[in-house]
């Protein structure tokens, strides 16, 4: 879960993608073939798929909110300035320069990439103006968003569509961006919210844009079609502190992370009632804070932090992410742990993975260790190729 801290003016430059580059594509596979293959598997009563350890390099801090385009391209920042591509075929791994690719810095401006083609998205509340990335030309452009203020924080992509899913949390909105013309609409949440607005993830089966409020107990629905707000559930508890991710179940159930509780309630988006909790195991013992569910296949994926709310943690030192995370089996209540493979040296209480991606019928899940030599990770649901 990130922590909460995002006509037309045509900007051309003249460089290429080819002189950006802080190291060569490639060049983090090659060196992981020397190395000895790690790989692990979910332990408990849910089945994991043998996922595989893959170095891409080093990194200044944790990697944010990445997303996966058509073209199988994951994009990443660790928000030092510098985007990082990751061909989740291959493995190919490229650094663009942003200073040198937009002529302004962005060192410590929070970053969402979307890709939408040979578009790339640099989405920020800390800019006025989104800025979009031509890869094909090498030109990048700037444009205006349809209301005054904005902190369009990132979004989400919908497969086959010209339209990108943005959200703006200073004003509690959706904004869907037609990438063909960069103009958008924005349609604020009309219901009374207890805290800030993150919508979460898209269900395009259900044309649905779901939302939770951070350090909040609402859930929010977007129709995609009717392009109307129509749904708002609010947990019974006024502490309790809801974060939604991953699908509606069975045509109508959601399954909420409590995130300091360290349980998992189902919620009946039909009659809007919720269920009896699910106990995630360790919670108070290895983690304290539980994200919103990562989709993949029919389970979900949480991540976990040291964190207990406020500046409180299990270890009594200044909370972290770690590189366990757990595996929910909805159908059949039941969990698994997910451990990243160590190094000699390394400690899974210091590698830092908060996100991952789904692609195809591929999970990625990214960390960081934050000692040094703060070695980049991609725990891979299926090996590189040749390995």
């Amino acid at each position: 879960m990130i922590d909460p801290t995002r006509r037309d003016c045509l900007v051309s430059l003249a460089t290429t993608a080819g002189a950006l580059l802080s190291g060569s594509p490639g060049v983090a596979g090659s060196s992981a073939g020397k190395e000895r293959l790690l790989t692990t598997r979910g332990i408990g009563d849910v089945t994991t798929p043998r996922f595989v350890r893959h170095d891409i390099g080093t990194a200044p801090s944790r990697l944010h909110e990445p997303s996966v385009g058509s073209d199988g391209n994951m994009w990443t920042s660790p928000l030092d300035g510098v985007l990082w591509r990751y061909h989740c075929p291959s493995g190919e791994t490229e650094r663009i320069d942003l200073k040198k690719l937009t002529g302004q810095s962005w060192r410590g401006l929070h970053l969402w990439p979307i890709a939408h083609g040979s578009q790339v998205l640099l989405c920020t509340p800390g800019r006025p103006r989104l800025w979009v990335w031509h890869r094909d030309t090498g030109r990048v452009t700037q444009h205006r968003f349809p209301h005054e203020r904005p902190a369009v924080y990132g979004g989400h992509a919908l497969p086959e569509s010209n339209t990108i899913l943005l959200y703006d949390t200073r004003h509690s909105a959706v904004l869907l961006w037609d990438v063909t013309r960069h103009s958008g609409e924005l349609f604020p949440c009309p219901y009374k919210l207890r805290a800030e607005l993150y919508m979460m993830f898209a269900d395009p089966s259900r044309s649905t844009y779901w939302g939770s409020t951070w350090n909040g107990n609402d859930i929010v629905r977007f129709d995609l079609k009717q392009r109307r707000w129509t749904g708002h559930f609010r947990h019974p508890s006024p502490t309790a502190r809801t974060v939604v991710g991953g699908r509606l179940f069975d045509g109508k159930t959601l399954y909420i992370s409590n995130m300091f509780q360290g349980q998992i309630v189902p919620l009946d988006t039909i009659t809007g009632q919720w269920g009896k909790p699910i106990p995630v195991p360790g919670h108070g013992k290895w983690f304290g804070y539980l994200s919103g569910g990562v989709l993949f296949g029919d389970h979900l994926y949480f991540d976990h932090s040291t964190w207990t709310g406020g500046k409180g943690s299990i270890d009594g030192k200044p909370h972290h992410f770690i590189g366990s995370w757990t595996v929910f089996d909805p159908a059949a209540r039941k969990f698994s742990r997910l451990d990243f493979p160590t190094r000699p040296g390394e400690q899974l209480s210091h590698l830092q993975s908060d996100y991952a991606v789904a692609y195809r019928d591929n999970l990625f899940l990214v960390a960081v260790n934050r000692q040094a030599p703060r070695t980049a990770i991609v725990l891979r649901s299926t090996p590189l190729p040749g390995r």
